[in-house]
């Protein structure tokens, strides 16, 4: 199946089943689609105990690969939300990461910016990138996933952490363990 058939109406917070290829089933709710790793990302409830209470819940990733069947689970609203609806909860001037297959792009691509208007006419909305101070008009019927959780471009913190430090002492510590030489 084609990815994009996939995750086609599936949005965030959604209520999934997920019956695996190796024959497991994963149940929770869609935190992400994450067409860069192709996989979901589901918060699943771990249950510790007889009594069924939720312990806590992981974020656990399914490769689009490994997925037989996915499923909407539980009761439905009466009126369920459209994306379009979805997508006039953000008021301009907000600052968006938009996740899908942007002009030609036969991969998932990025586009991030502040929304600067939407038409709904011709479906499409403009993004102003700060960072190369330009308007990006996105095809509204191509986008798959939209980032609200950021302020600006860049990471979200560092790659990686490093295992060495060098203190003000000229030493060097892991941690908080002092380098003892060789």
């Amino acid at each position: 199946m084609d990815k994009n058939e996939m995750v086609k109406g599936f949005s965030q917070n959604d209520a999934v089943v997920i019956l695996q290829t190796n024959g497991e089933t994963l149940q929770g709710y869609l935190s992400k689609i994450d067409l860069a790793k192709d996989c979901f990302v589901i918060r699943a409830a771990v249950y510790i105990g007889f009594d069924g209470k939720v312990e806590r819940e992981d974020l656990v990733e399914c490769k689009f690969g490994d997925v037989d069947t996915i499923s909407k689970y539980g009761s439905q609203s009466k009126n369920p939300v459209t994306f379009d609806a979805d997508l006039k909860q953000y008021p301009i001037g907000k600052y968006l990461m938009i996740w899908g297959k942007h002009d030609n792009s036969i991969n998932p691509t990025i586009e991030q910016g502040v929304l600067k208007s939407i038409n709904w006419d011709k479906r499409t909305l403009v993004l102003h990138n700060r960072t190369y101070d330009q308007d990006r008009t996105v095809n509204i019927d191509r986008i798959s996933f939209i980032d609200d959780t950021r302020s600006g471009p860049g990471a979200l913190g560092s790659v990686q952490t490093p295992d060495w430090y060098l203190r003000p002492d000229g030493a060097w510590y892991r941690g908080g363990q002092k380098y003892a030489g060789s």
